[in-house]
């Protein structure tokens, strides 16, 4: 995927960890929104885990091991991600909580066919994955010097 558009691409720091032809992996930090807070360790325990990412080559470029890159996504499939994660399965939820207690009148039954149709919109979410990470690719590019 070729990113022309920088504008519209959201990046991420990494380091490379392989280069096998075109194909790249990359190392990067997952950490939630509170391990950059300077208040996390009277707070709670930050949540950070490394995660490796496979990106293909497309520019060309030489990548070295240990090597400082960044990793682009268009926005647009960034958003994407956030709909299919996120926003359908709580449409799921609130359909199914509102369409089964009109039928049944039951909260507790509602809820768990609710929760019950979320997990199986996940599980035929991760059976589609290879399909679904089709749109949504990462793009590699040297890092920036500022």
């Amino acid at each position: 995927m070729i990113m022309n558009n920088e504008e519209n691409n959201i990046c991420r720091e990494g380091i490379v960890r392989a280069v096998n032809g075109d194909d790249i992996s990359v190392e990067i930090i997952v950490s939630s929104a509170c391990s950059g807070c300077h208040a996390k360790s009277i707070c709670i325990p930050s949540d950070r885990r490394q995660e490796i990412i496979t990106v293909k080559n497309t520019r060309q470029e030489e990548y070295q091991v240990g090597e400082t890159v960044e990793l682009l996504l268009e926005t647009s499939a960034g958003n994407k991600a956030v709909i299919l994660a996120y926003v359908l399965p709580l449409i799921v939820l609130l359909v199914l909580l509102f369409v089964c207690h009109a039928l049944t009148h039951k909260e507790l039954l509602s809820v768990g066919i609710g929760i019950t149709g979320v997990v199986v919109y996940y599980l035929i979410l991760k059976s589609a994955g290879k399909s679904v990470e089709k749109g949504i690719t990462f793009g590699i590019r040297k890092k920036r010097v500022n």
